[in-house]
């Protein structure tokens, strides 16, 4: 399955989020919509997707939930649609496969336009999403909400 991506904005971000994290992945949503995007998002069940997830069933925003079982593991939205990304899609140099996130994340991004990416300036497949946005050319952001203190 093929989508056009001119319309398409994927958010991401990280399992572990703070409030501040929820909010704006809240509030990219709502753009989203105002825009008249549909959003691509994982369907883990935890973090910012799930907070995306929550924001388009409330809103009732075009969305595509994207997982590797056969259903999503944070219930999608009745009003969207839910893809599973086949492990086989991608592959490394070497030719072995990719773990299946991996593989979800990376569908996901070639098929959005812009990519979002909320960050708890920890998480690593945020961070490696986010090259990969970078990589394939995509209109990518990075939204860094770490608040350690740099040395």
């Amino acid at each position: 399955m093929h989508i056009h991506s001119t319309r398409h904005v994927m958010i991401a971000g990280s399992r572990y989020a703070t409030r501040e994290m929820l909010d704006y992945a809240r509030r990219a949503v709502q753009r989203a919509q105002a825009k008249g995007y549909t959003v691509i998002v994982g369907d883990n069940p935890k973090g910012v997707d799930m907070a995306v997830v929550q924001e388009c069933r409330r809103l009732k925003v075009r969305v595509i939930v994207a997982g590797i079982a056969n259903f999503p593991r944070n219930y999608g939205c009745k009003h969207g649609s839910y893809m599973k990304v086949e492990r086989d899609l991608y592959r490394v140099m070497g030719g072995e496969l990719l773990d299946g996130y991996t593989a979800r994340d990376r569908w996901m991004v070639d098929q959005a336009r812009i990519c979002l990416f909320i960050w708890n300036g920890d998480s690593p497949g945020t961070k490696i999403g986010y090259d990969y946005a970078v990589q394939r050319g995509k209109d990518a952001h990075l939204v860094n909400f770490d608040r350690t203190p740099q040395l």
